[in-house]
């Protein structure tokens, strides 16, 4: 069960390894509203690029939600097309995309988040996870069906994974022994905090199942954020 308390600032949590750098290297728009962004990708100061990608530049997505460096380890993700997850001390790499065939399509899944624990990586996707054991490089994924928008995961202990719907105040476990979703429940009373709009996760402590959310309440045209520490 979550337990929420009400804080008045987010803390920033900061990651002291700092490994490798992504460096801009430019954008380009090939379709009205489609913005791709480029970098360049240093480990150690050194430009890796061309040599880990074979491409002088690569496209990335990087924001807040995505931890692209373990904070103690030699790994790091890197948020390019193919999703990689890379080992720094021999530069193998592991691609971790999840793609759906519905619909007579197969779509990649879209990417959320990122976050390393002491011993693993969980990649949040908009309606999968990757588990990576980082001491084999070995994967779990876990796929959710069309109505399951994720906006976060964590594990609460080691076999269960807490997951946070997107626009919406409902939480569920996800049981990787069982293999299915447990204990779907609402996230705070909604008669305290009516008029609920969405959770937005805002960080998570290293080797903690204790994050902080954001919670959004809007009536008519008027928002309200609320902050919590949740574990």
């Amino acid at each position: 069960m979550m337990q929420l308390t009400k804080i008045e600032k987010l803390y920033k949590f900061e990651n002291v390894n700092k490994k490798i750098k992504f460096v801009y290297a430019g954008w380009e728009e090939p379709n009205r509203g489609q913005e791709l962004v480029y970098y360049t990708l240093l480990i150690n100061g050194v430009d890796k690029t061309q040599e880990l990608f074979s491409e002088k530049k690569i496209q990335c997505f990087i924001d807040e939600k995505i931890e692209t460096e373990h904070p103690i380890k030699n790994f790091a993700f890197i948020p390019c097309r193919d999703l990689f997850l890379l080992d720094m001390e021999n530069f193998s790499k592991v691609s971790l995309k999840v793609y759906f065939r519905e619909d007579g399509k197969t779509v990649q899944d879209s990417l959320v988040g990122s976050f390393f624990y002491e011993k693993n990586h969980l990649l949040i996707n908009k309606r999968s996870l990757i588990i990576t054991d980082l001491s084999t490089l070995q994967n779990i994924k876990v796929k959710f069906e069309k109505d399951i928008a994720i906006e976060w995961a964590f594990f609460i202990n080691t076999t269960q994974i807490q997951i946070v719907q997107s626009f919406s105040n409902t939480c569920f476990v996800y049981d990787l022994i069982e293999q299915k979703i447990i204990d779907k429940k609402k996230i705070i009373n909604e008669l305290l905090y009516p008029d609920i709009f969405r959770w937005i996760y805002r960080g998570q402590e290293y080797n903690s199942n204790q994050l902080q959310m954001e919670l959004l309440q809007k009536k008519e045209s008027q928002f309200i954020s609320t902050y919590f520490k949740i574990e």
